[in-house]
């Protein structure tokens, strides 16, 4: 694995920095806050920004790194039909975890979860087959901690830019470890044909995700309903969260501008979650997590054939561990994504 990783790290700084101008054909940025509800408390904040390589043949370095590592994306079983492959970097992502009223100062062992982050980069392959299969494999890696995760630096810029008080943490964080990710995830599309490009589908999905940071299993659908629904896969979220491997599609035979009204659910078993479980290697603060959670999607997307998009999605998430101080927590996502 880790020779792996520096062969994928090594074809990453290939493609930004080839003499030969190879280019991403789009920039995807995935921005997730709880402020649209007012709130600072458990998962507070996501960002993520990545670069998809979609055209192997205008970009010849991004169809190696594809080939390196495609023997991880697990296919079998798909259809018969046209394939369509992609590459995507991670280029750099944030998760930020704190506890409920953020500024006490004074946190209860076993009861308060503790500050933690994600800070991490990688990459993910995704292959579709005939339009109805989609397999895709991610691989993350980083440092998780309060301060290795640059969080606490992070959530108190935010903080001070909107005026309000900064986290107390003193000392009640994650210690700072490398961590891990591996995702492998199944899709299927079921689509019905309304006429003039209008439709409805239905996405379901099984996926399995293992690492130091999130160990799960996890199952869902996604119901949507709009026009060029063909072009994609619906919305991607931050992991864990409902994911459509940001893969566009373009079909010729559906009109050019597209939308959809969705709304899923992801139910998760998870066996490891570092933001309660605590820290892997040396005693930090932790809770007792449930082994059952699981996520409520709703949103509305644009999108064209050329890769543009826009989604806005609301996500309320179910308890996450016993001593939660509410049932549930919820929070907003935006993507935005441009073609080059």
């Amino acid at each position: 694995m880790r020779r792996l990783i520096v062969q994928v790290a090594a074809i990453i700084l290939a493609l930004v920095f080839a003499p030969d101008g190879a280019l991403a054909q789009r920039v995807v940025l995935i921005g997730e806050n709880d402020a649209v509800v007012n709130t600072d408390r458990d998962y507070t904040s996501g960002l993520r920004l990545s670069f998809v390589f979609d055209d192997f043949n205008r970009d010849l370095i991004a169809g190696k790194a594809f080939g390196l590592v495609s023997p991880a994306l697990l296919t079998f079983g798909a259809p018969g039909g046209s394939v369509r492959q992609q590459f995507e970097w991670i280029a750099l992502a944030q998760n930020i975890y704190t506890p409920d009223r953020d500024t006490r100062g004074n946190y209860t062992p076993g009861v308060d979860r503790p500050f933690g982050g994600w800070l991490y980069t990688g990459f993910s392959i995704a292959q579709e087959t005939a339009r109805r299969q989609l397999d895709s494999f991610e691989l993350q890696v980083g440092a998780v901690g309060g301060n290795a995760s640059l969080a606490q630096a992070v959530q108190s810029s935010f903080h001070s830019m909107l005026g309000q008080s900064a986290p107390v943490i003193n000392g009640y964080e994650l210690r700072n470890e490398p961590g891990i990710l591996l995702s492998w995830e199944r899709r299927w599309k079921v689509a019905t044909d309304f006429g003039n490009g209008f439709g409805a589908d239905i996405i379901p999905s099984l996926g399995f995700t293992g690492g130091n940071v999130f160990t799960y299993g996890e199952a869902g659908a996604i119901l949507r309903v709009g026009r060029a629904l063909s072009t994609n896969w619906g919305p991607t979220l931050i992991r864990p969260g409902v994911s459509g491997a940001n893969f566009v599609s373009p079909d010729p035979a559906a009109p050019f501008w597209g939308f959809s009204l969705f709304g899923g659910v992801q139910a998760r078993g998870v066996a490891r979650n570092i933001f309660l479980d605590g820290s892997t290697f040396v005693d930090s603060p932790h809770v007792t997590r449930e082994a059952f959670v699981y996520d409520l999607v709703a949103g509305a997307e644009v999108f064209n054939q050329a890769g543009f998009l826009a989604s806005l999605a609301w996500i309320h998430r179910s308890r996450e561990y016993t001593t939660q101080a509410r049932a549930y927590s919820d929070y907003g996502s935006l993507t935005l994504a441009y073609h080059f």
